[in-house]
């Protein structure tokens, strides 16, 4: 089937988000066939009336967990509800639901915006499965671009130890992880080099480094050997510096950036991934409300500003930012990438062009596939969303698409499952930024 979306505006990210006002876009099977003035439809094509509609590249979501809804649990924070979880679903009832569990998230994320997912760190090998189901045209999924870690790394006591991450001690038995990763079907490696808000125990302190930089290296090495990237969890400086020391590719969430980090970041041409969507929240919502404990609450603070601070030295030096929602996290949904753009633009402070490229090109580029997807050009992947508003006025426009395309499939009315209490709470957020 040819389709063509006939007589819109197309936001060009590659040159500035330039608005190339009634052009027409030609998709034929997985591809932009071609780019033209609007005029008269080549036979036999489908005609998608796009008078007064915006076409803007798929999202690319850098980091996320298919595990969760965003909706807050006391499960989440660990426990004896924790542990009850974690034992069902490896009970056979228990994988279909996680598998079911999984695949909804996907499509959530599908249905957002997000034709490119990066997936940091899932249970028991859940994502890899679903991205050979999606690979293969199947699901609900199905045109959803997925890069995935499977279970992320980490030692003893590290953040996801126990749950989303296996562990080890010594540098030799991480390499061994590495390859156990790659062999399952890894895309890239995550390691979690320091702790998180959910585990951490002390007021001021969320990032507790739980690696050592010898355990860093041997995975870094390991997987760069078998053509891997590695993508760490950072909270802070000292996490910060022992990724950029060891050979990591990107810092995931990040902090304040030393001399010696930024050098070695902008010289190895790694890159940072901020993830405002759950920052914010869990900082500046009362912690009843998150289901996390006080502490908790004031190290989302912590992190959110140090992230920031850190974004901005990235930025300023050269160093490539990209942005992800961290999804299944609290208050971290499914369907709001379009929600992590306008937070990030607003955090930044630079114009909505720069974080809508960033969230499609930037992102495509941090990934290693801008060549791919990321930008709406001839050749490229057919992931293209069409808005009824201009999102250069207003990134929020990004949150109603009218239809769109992912690797060729067309969703004509693309819904995902939405949470009215955890939308009501976010949008009040972003009204106070």
């Amino acid at each position: 089937m040819q389709y063509i979306i006939s007589d819109c505006t197309v936001i060009d990210v590659e040159n500035g988000c330039a608005a190339l006002p009634h052009t027409d876009v030609y998709v034929r099977g997985k591809i932009i066939e071609k780019i033209v003035p609007h005029g008269a439809p080549d036979r036999g094509c489908k005609v998608i009336d796009a008078s007064g509609k915006f076409a803007v590249p798929g999202l690319v979501n850098l980091h996320a967990h298919l595990f969760g809804t965003g909706r807050p649990s006391k499960a989440l924070s660990g426990g004896k509800a924790q542990q009850r979880l974690l034992r069902f679903i490896q009970t056979p009832p228990g994988k279909r639901i996680l598998g079911k569990m999984v695949e909804n998230s996907a499509k959530n994320e599908l249905y957002s915006g997000v034709t490119t997912l990066r997936a940091v760190g899932d249970l028991f090998g859940s994502d890899i499965a679903l991205k050979r189901r999606t690979e293969s045209g199947k699901g609900r999924a199905a045109g959803l671009r997925m890069l995935v870690s499977g279970m992320a790394l980490t030692a003893p006591g590290g953040h996801g130890a126990g749950t989303f991450a296996r562990t080890a001690e010594k540098p030799e038995d991480f390499e061994k992880l590495v390859e156990k990763s790659v062999s399952e079907g890894a895309d890239f490696i995550k390691i979690c080099i320091t702790g998180g808000v959910t585990d951490a125990k002390k007021r001021g302190e969320p990032g507790e480094v739980k690696m050592t930089e010898e355990q860093v290296r041997a995975v870094c090495a390991r997987a760069h050997a078998l053509g891997k990237k590695v993508a760490a969890h950072v909270q802070s400086e000292r996490g910060a510096e022992i990724a950029a020391r060891c050979g990591v590719d990107t810092v995931e969430h990040g902090a304040p950036l030393g001399e010696e980090s930024v050098r070695l970041l902008r010289e190895r041409g790694g890159a940072q991934v901020v993830t405002c969507s759950p920052a914010l929240p869990c900082a500046r919502l009362p912690h009843d409300v998150t289901k996390l404990n006080e502490t908790a609450s004031y190290n989302s603070e912590v992190v959110m500003r140090g992230m920031i601070a850190g974004a901005k030295q990235a930025r300023a030096a050269g160093i490539a930012v990209g942005m992800g929602t961290d999804a299944s996290c609290p208050f971290c949904t499914q369907y709001n990438m379009w929600r992590e753009v306008l937070w990030f633009q607003k955090f930044m402070g630079i114009p909505a062009a720069d974080a809508l490229r960033t969230a499609t090109l930037g992102n495509a580029e941090i990934l290693g596939i801008g060549g791919e997807t990321g930008s709406l050009r001839e050749g490229k992947s057919a992931d293209i969303l069409l808005l009824n508003e201009d999102p250069l006025s207003d990134l929020a426009a990004l949150r109603n698409i009218s239809c769109m395309f992912a690797q060729g499939r067309f969703i004509p009315h693309p819904q995902p499952k939405r949470n009215a209490a955890v939308d009501a709470a976010l949008d009040k957020l972003t009204e106070e930024l």
